[in-house]
């Protein structure tokens, strides 16, 4: 009798098979091997899980994130496990994670309210967030020369757009490399080489200003600096690996600090990056704001960059440049300041819903990395 069974043996898992040709396979129980895998044969509830399982699997394989989310929990998770218990608690959470899930609903106007005089948010530093790498590109320029200029979920594909250059002193240009990611396709597709891109105000800045690139309707639009003030608009279909065009359409927004803002910054963070406020519309208890960061504390280890707010969330992002360095999330509705990426040199983080899951794409060094919540 076959079960199917996602097998560490049958699967070969070392460190190269997190690798994006990592495949799903039925597993013979005639030949089951290790413990794990005679334990799952020999009991009819996990054998029935695994079948789920694999079933959910096999239609998310062809994206390289579920391919990694797989491969991660058969080596850390699945085949560390102990004993039936541990084994049955394991598989719910995995089907769960390939499970898609709703997007919260959007809350009430009035059920986002600032903190009441005297109370904190909660820091939990780490939290427990996966994080994996998707791509790793070739790169010897300083931190903050790339950048992710932006990334959505289309039709279930995450795509991602990253500029990888040398900024120009006293210029809103960089000169580099656009590239997409999609995690339906191998590695990184360069979509123009060599150009002068201009795609936002504040290049360096804590807070970047008005954006001039982004993803619309499935395109990308840019705008390309030539000769002299002349800038150029640019359009790139995602997914289709083919030459940008020339446009008369002009992508312009907000800067991330007030684009899908559920509160505003109080404060400019191009000249005081030390603490993070947000101002409400209404007053609540005769307050109308909330302090995130601690104030007036010089080594309490924050130099925030880059705030950006979640498209379907009241949430808000940001990198940190100072001891605390890493990337950190803001949670409005439940008043919970949490460290949800530890490595010191990580940036340039931007949201997305992954199978309906919280997740950010972000860079460390020279590779784009997917952090993604497990509890959501």
């Amino acid at each position: 009798m076959k079960l199917p069974l996602l097998s560490l043996a049958a699967m070969s898992l070392t460190l190269g098979a997190l690798a994006p040709d990592l495949q799903a396979a039925g597993f013979d129980c005639a030949k089951a091997s290790t413990q794990v895998e005679k334990t799952v044969c020999a009991t009819p509830t996990l054998s029935a899980k695994d079948e789920e399982m694999t079933r959910r699997y096999q239609a998310l394989k062809h994206l390289q994130v579920f391919r990694l989310l797989q491969g991660h929990w058969l080596k850390n998770t699945r085949n560390t496990c102990p004993d039936t218990d541990c084994l049955e608690s394991v598989y719910r959470a995995q089907v769960k994670m390939l499970t898609s899930l709703p997007i919260p609903p959007e809350p009430a106007p009035d059920a986002l309210r600032p903190l009441a005089p005297g109370e904190a948010y909660l820091v939990y530093d780490p939290d427990d967030w996966q994080n994996f790498t998707l791509a790793t590109f070739n790169s010897t320029l300083p931190q903050g020369d790339q950048q992710i200029v932006d990334a959505q979920v289309i039709a279930g594909v995450l795509h991602v757009v990253l500029f990888v250059g040398r900024y120009q002193q006293g210029k809103p240009v960089y000169v580099g490399t656009l590239y997409e990611y999609a995690d339906d396709q191998p590695g990184l597709h360069p979509i123009a080489q060599d150009i002068a891109f201009a795609g936002w105000a504040n290049p360096g800045a804590n807070d970047q200003g008005p954006r001039y690139a982004g993803i619309v309707d499935g395109q990308f639009y840019y705008r390309e600096q030539l000769a002299g003030q002349l800038q150029q608009s640019m359009v790139y279909r995602l997914g289709s690996r083919s030459a940008p065009a020339s446009t008369q359409q002009v992508f312009q927004v907000g800067s991330n600090t007030f684009m899908h803002a559920r509160a505003r910054v109080e404060q400019d963070l191009n000249r005081d990056s030390s603490q993070l406020s947000l101002n409400y519309d209404r007053a609540n208890a005769g307050s109308h704001s909330e302090n995130i960061t601690e104030q007036k504390q010089p080594d309490a280890g924050w130099a925030i960059v880059n705030p950006t707010w979640s498209t379907t969330r009241p949430v808000l992002y940001f990198d940190n440049q100072g001891p605390r360095a890493c990337i950190w999330r803001v949670d409005m509705r439940g008043k919970e300041l949490s460290k949800i990426v530890t490595d010191h040199d990580a940036m340039s983080a931007r949201p997305v819903d992954i199978h309906g899951r919280e997740a950010v794409v972000y860079l460390q060094g020279n590779q784009l990395k997917l952090a993604i919540n497990p509890d959501d």
